[in-house]
């Protein structure tokens, strides 16, 4: 009975706790699938670089650093037919408090329903049900002085199979410190993950990511992102490591590359991007992400649209703004 939904079902727990190096049995895995494009195709070392929107996500403190509106949207291309879908949207109250929201949703596409006979036999298909995860995601941000800022979400999620539903609530905490004391443009990140209320028996499934990462100027001025990172699912408490690099030619063309060490598959991860400024309205990103695996290969593409005046925009760019012609009365 439920054959295919059992079959999705375990398969994407497998990938999920597989990837992640995690023997444990929490509940909700789909919390650790990591969104953004941008994050995976560079190893998924974010936790201390954090500088966009999808910074709700890895290290909530990362959006006290953002000076606008953003919305990022993500589809990721997952196995058969999986439907994983993600929002990060942040808003700047004041100079130094932030607040933001981040969405997952994943779909297992439509299964049968099957019905047995008395006997326990085979008795045909009594109509479909479509299982899919939930999480919602509220965070917060300030930076207590320049170098150093915090974050907390708060999170729910759910899950919901043909007529069962259990749900949980969950904190994230996060931190950013940037060691200009030891070297400019170094920053170190910590964040803890799924924090929350037990599901069943079963606990959610909690992680802990550290990490560092530095710009460095290759052919121009600090084109170079470099990042190194740890991530620890407390149920194993199988520590692995993650290495990433970005690097952007013109501040408009990006490449990524990511290595990612003691995960059990799904080592390399790659990735493009591109950006610019739609004149006058707002500035945009384009990303895309491979990660190849023995399980199934992803592909994540990320849009992010920064609203802010223009100028602002041109100068986040690395270039001057336009200046338009206005005629003089005669």
């Amino acid at each position: 009975m439920f054959k295919k939904f059992y079959l999705s079902i375990i398969s994407c727990f497998l990938i999920v706790q597989i990837s992640y190096g995690a023997a444990g049995t929490s509940a909700l895995p789909f919390l650790r699938i990591s969104p953004s494009a941008r994050a995976v195709g560079m190893g998924e070392t974010f936790v201390s670089v954090a500088d966009d929107v999808n910074a709700s996500f890895w290290n909530p403190a990362g959006i006290a650093n953002l000076e606008s509106m953003n919305l990022s949207l993500m589809h990721m291309f997952y196995w058969d037919s999986s439907i994983y879908e993600y929002v990060a949207f942040n808003y700047p109250l004041t100079d130094k408090l932030k607040i933001g929201t981040h969405i997952i949703y994943l779909n297992y596409g439509s299964i049968d329903k099957t019905t047995e006979t008395t006997s326990g036999a085979y008795g045909g298909v009594s109509g479909t049900f479509s299982p899919f995860d939930l999480a919602v995601a509220g965070s917060v941000a300030y930076s207590i002085f320049d170098d150093l800022q915090i974050g907390i979400n708060i999170k729910y999620a759910m899950e919901s199979i043909d007529t069962d539903t259990v749900n949980a609530f969950a904190v994230d905490a996060g931190a950013l410190y940037k060691l200009n004391i030891l070297l400019d443009d170094l920053v170190a990140g910590l964040s803890v993950s799924n924090i929350g209320t037990k599901v069943k028996e079963d606990t959610l499934p909690m992680t802990l990511r550290a990490g560092v990462s530095m710009k460095f100027s290759l052919l121009q001025d600090k084109d170079l992102l470099a990042a190194i990172g740890v991530y620890l699912p407390f149920e194993s408490l199988k520590i692995a490591e993650n290495v990433g690099v970005e690097y952007w030619y013109d501040n408009m063309f990006a490449a990524r590359l990511g290595y990612k060490i003691g995960y059990d598959v799904g080592n390399i991860t790659c990735g493009i991007g591109f950006k610019s400024i739609l004149e006058g309205m707002f500035g945009y990103q384009i990303d895309y992400s491979y990660a190849p695996s023995s399980i199934g290969d992803t592909h994540r593409i990320s849009v992010t649209l920064k609203f802010t005046e223009e100028e602002n925009l041109a100068k986040s760019k690395g270039k001057t703004p336009g200046i338009r012609m206005v005629p003089t009365k005669k």
